[in-house]
């Protein structure tokens, strides 16, 4: 720093700890960490004596997150920490760095006492405490594990965790690994006889699995014979010794801004020692402020500017102008033809869609089609739901003409979150708008076709008596929102059930067949059913109208404005939260991250709407490109289907046929996919590349695969278009790496969750098979320490090949001789596109199974149980190194907390 002022700290930069230690005391500095300091050490020593640390409660549902909790904490201590690491306690001092959710090892904290009392399991039950936590309701817990004990743990354990993994490449890598390692316990002042068995050169490969418990608890026994408040104070004062090293780089010529010193690895050091607070750090390091620093100690209200057309005769009496001229004003401000503010205008379009909703239920009876498909949930091409009672855009045939032209009109652009500079075709806006909707919709639409099913047949997922259980979710959710279902419906149905008439088979077919015995003859007849009904549907529909319409009466208004207000405010507090962090406005690409759920919902896709209805400035419009989808989506992609050669799917087809059936299938995912190429060649301005849209992660049913698929694709598309099919210059051809062989033909071996099976040292082929929603499948190559060597690590459609593992379609290959020796593990992940369908989660609907094949060799294969906590992301299974060889382990470890959660775990910067 540019003073010549000497202070405390600059000569403890790098001096041993206790020297450092020692200038802190001396510098009157050290009693402001004494609270902590103590109660570090005690849960330190508790743990290494083996006692429980922390608790992992998992969340359940789509978008639960888990919740920890540190154990053993007295009121006053609980009381203490929710002041010091509170989340809203550490934004007021500053704090907006903390993010709203939070990947925890947990497990680290636990293994102490997991290797006392589970030695056997210690390291796959650590493992698995793993937690995503969500730090927006405080979560001081949370704050504490994250800042403070979870780096503290990790330094103490790194030697059993690095022996639980395969070594490094080489040996001059792992001398390096154990010089570090016994550097940092020397600096800890931990004997250095506690290492023994686990250095360099200490015979830990020659110890037997028993061997190797006793050595992992000798060293417990080593740890917790050191002073726990010398191995905090110490860890803590290396933590703010690299945080000094950081200021002062960043402080030559003055204290630095706080943004430019408390980077995202100093960030837990600060919220952990600091409270959050950069003055206090400041004042620790007899620093004065940056005179332009503002430390913003709390984020604005937002300021919503919708409805103000409803105020103009207030607005032009109070001005004393014509309304005339208030609404001109206002239509100007919304950059809109009226005064009517974007928002107000779906509300709107909301209320008249739910009218006729409701309308179309309430006369729905027996003898009439079902209503499934009245709600829009996902672009389907092949015909087979028809036989189950499913009528593609019912809403077309029912609703009338202006409701659906309205929806077409209002939800026709979205914004794309990854390209972001331009508003593109929406070809599905009737599933938007019903999205728009939400849990209102989900549950009364839910509801009605239940009731339908379980008296009409064929068959229902639900009897009546259990509806309250089966839409849990969404009634959680209404509640939530203030606008709960009387439980009297659920009471009337169980009742209406019991005087439902007695189950009566559907005949599908019946045949009779003439028979002639010695003794006489008779005719047999046979029949094929469909499933049952039961007589009462008129009474069950009428009380389910007569509490929807009682609802909607009561709530709905209310219900529709909170949707819309959630969100805006939602994307409100995100904006002022990006600036308090970064000290200045997000760019157009980085508010999308935050935004573009809302904007598609309420504005049509338009993020400059948006941001006037936050009451922000919009750092750049958005452009409008020509629109290349002239007409319906679910038409288009039909045309498309036709084109690359899709026929009908019945029974004898699949049946007979199941090859031919599958390869329908196959057209029938890349005509819906279709839609995605047409969004990002508006986007674009452009076709898009084989690489831009992912061309690899698709099944392509043709002989040449890809390489004869995507130039028909490409062309199919052209002509429907009328639009050129050129690539980008230097653009290398699709699908050009000649595919893998399939595996001949083996026994199949079945392996349950966690089990695992040795592999040859050939290349391996694991293939992912969804039903229900289709999957992007990729790879991770992990290092031993269990994270990426870099970004480069993950392979996707958009970088399919890396190291010797290739990912194309529903597969990944690992060619295990070619995978570099620093690579330990590769991982086969499956993942729901949310961008295509945002609302679809793995589920006992939606699930995946896995097949594993070698050249040579058995074929295995791996179905997991359902998932049943709105999981998106699941890691399959893993292909690790086992002694010189390789096996397979069946993982099925799912995420709810999408690619973002999965990726922290691997250390994968996912940072907008």
């Amino acid at each position: 720093m540019a003073s010549d002022k000497p202070h405390w700290w600059h000569p403890a930069l790098d001096a041993p700890p206790e020297e450092a230690l020692a200038l802190e005391a001396a510098a009157g500095q050290q009693q402001r960490f004494a609270q902590l300091d103590t109660l570090a050490a005690r849960l330190l020593a508790a743990a290494l004596n083996g006692q429980p640390t922390v608790s992992v409660v998992r969340g359940t549902g789509p978008q639960a997150t888990d919740s920890v909790e540190v154990v053993g904490l007295s009121a006053q201590e609980k009381a203490w920490c929710a002041e010091t690491f509170g989340v809203p306690e550490q934004q007021r001092r500053g704090a907006w760095y903390l993010p709203q959710k939070l990947s925890l090892k947990a497990g680290a904290v636990n293994l102490p006492q997991l290797v006392r009392e589970r030695p056997a399991h210690a390291l796959t039950l650590a493992g698995d405490d793993s937690a995503g936590v969500s730090l927006v309701d405080g979560a001081a817990g949370a704050v504490l594990l994250w800042s403070v004990l979870v780096p503290l743990f990790a330094v103490l354990i790194e030697p059993i965790r690095v022996r639980a993994a395969a070594p490094p490449k080489t040996i001059d890598d792992q001398r390096q690994l154990w010089s570090g390692i016994e550097e940092r316990y020397r600096l800890l002042g931990i004997a250095d006889d506690a290492l023994e068995a686990f250095r360099f050169g200490g015979g830990w490969h020659r110890l037997d699995r028993h061997g190797q418990q006793r050595a992992r608890l000798h060293l417990l026994d080593a740890l917790a014979a050191v002073d726990p408040l010398q191995l905090v104070t110490r860890h803590r004062i290396l933590q703010l010794q690299a945080l000094m090293t950081g200021f002062a780089k960043k402080s030559k010529t003055g204290t630095a801004l706080a943004r430019r010193v408390v980077t995202r690895a100093l960030q837990p050091v600060v919220s952990g020692y600091f409270a959050g607070d950069w003055l206090a750090l400041l004042d620790y390091l007899q620093a004065p402020p940056h005179p332009d620093e503002e430390v913003i100690t709390a984020l604005p209200e937002p300021r919503l500017y919708v409805g103000m057309s409803a105020q103009a005769a207030g607005m032009a009496a109070e001005a004393g102008i014509p309304e005339d001229e208030i609404h001109a004003m206002l239509a100007a401000f919304l950059s809109g033809p009226t005064s009517l503010s974007p928002v107000e205008e779906r509300v709107a379009a909301l209320r008249e869609w739910w009218t006729a909703f409701d309308q179309a239920h309430a006369v729905q009876r027996p003898g009439m089609r079902p209503l499934w498909g009245l709600v829009d949930d996902n672009i389907m091409i092949s015909s087979w739901q028809d036989e189950h009672g499913f009528t593609q855009q019912l809403y077309r045939q029912v609703l009338p003409a202006s409701v659906n032209e309205q929806v077409d009109r209002l939800w026709q652009s979205v914004t794309l979150q990854r390209h972001a500079k331009s508003l593109v075709s929406n070809p599905h806006p009737h599933q938007l708008m019903a999205e728009t909707l939400g849990p209102a919709l989900e549950f009364w639409h839910g509801v009605a076709l239940t009731a339908w099913f379980v008296c009409e047949g064929p068959y229902s997922r639900a009897p009546l008596s259990g509806l309250a259980d089966y839409y849990s979710r969404p009634l959680t959710a209404l509640a939530a929102a203030g606008c709960p279902v009387a439980p009297d419906l659920f009471e009337e149905l169980r009742i209406a059930e019991q005087h439902l008439g007695p189950e009566e088979m559907i005949v599908k077919e019946r045949k009779e067949l003439p028979v002639d015995t010695s003794i006489g003859s008779f005719t047999m007849t046979s029949t094929i059913s469909s499933g049952s009904r039961r007589e009462g549907f008129k009474r069950v529909r009428d009380i389910i109208t007569r509490h929807r319409r009682a609802w909607a009466e009561l709530y709905l208004d209310t219900y529709l404005q909170q949707r819309w207000r959630t969100a805006l405010e939602g994307v409100a507090q995100a904006h002022h939260r990006f600036v308090a962090a970064k000290g200045r406005p997000p760019t157009l690409i980085q508010f999308a991250q935050f935004a573009t759920a809302a904007a598609n919902q309420w504005t049509g896709g338009d993020l400059g709407t948006l941001y006037t209805a936050i009451g922000e400035p919009a750092p750049a419009q958005q452009l409008r490109p020509a629109r290349l989808l002239q007409d319906d989506g679910y038409l288009f992609a039909q045309r498309v289907y036709t084109a690359l050669g899709g026929t009908a799917i019945d029974n004898d087809l699949r049946m007979n046929q199941p090859e031919q059936a599958q390869r329908q299938w196959q057209l029938s995912r890349l005509a819906a996919e279709s839609l995605r190429y047409l969004q990002l060649h508006e986007a674009l301005g452009q076709p898009p590349t084989a690489k831009q849209f992912g061309s690899s992660r698709l099944v392509w049913p043709w002989p040449g695969e890809e390489t004869e698929g995507w130039p028909l694709f490409q062309h199919t598309l052209a002509g429907l278009t009328n639009t050129n099919t050129a690539p980008p210059e230097n653009e290398p051809a699709a699908g050009t790496a000649e595919a893998a062989p399939r595996p001949p033909e083996s026994t199949q071996h079945v392996l349950a969750k966690g089990a695992n099976a040795p592999l040859r040292t050939e290349s391996v082929e694991v293939r992912l098979i969804s039903t229900g929603v289709p999957v992007d499948v990729s790879a991770v190559l992990l290092a031993s320490n269990g994270k990426v060597r870099s970004d480069h690590d993950l392979v996707f459609y958009n970088h399919p090949h890396h190291d010797g593992v290739r990912a194309s379609g529903d597969t990944v290959t690992a060619d295990l001789p070619h995978v570099p020796d620093d690579v330990h593990t590769v991982a086969v992940i499956a993942s729901i596109d949310l961008e295509a369908q945002p609302t679809a989660s793995f589920d006992q609907h939606t699930s995946w199974h896995a097949e594993v094949a070698q050249p040579t060799g058995d074929e295995l294969a791996f179905t997991p149980a359902p998932f049943v906590s709105g999981e998106t992301v699941t890691i399959a299974v893993e292909i690790y190194r086992h002694g010189s060889g390789w096996k397979v382990r069946a993982v099925g470890q799912g995420y709810d907390t999408g690619l973002a959660g999965l990726a922290a775990d691997y250390g994968i910067n996912v940072e907008p």
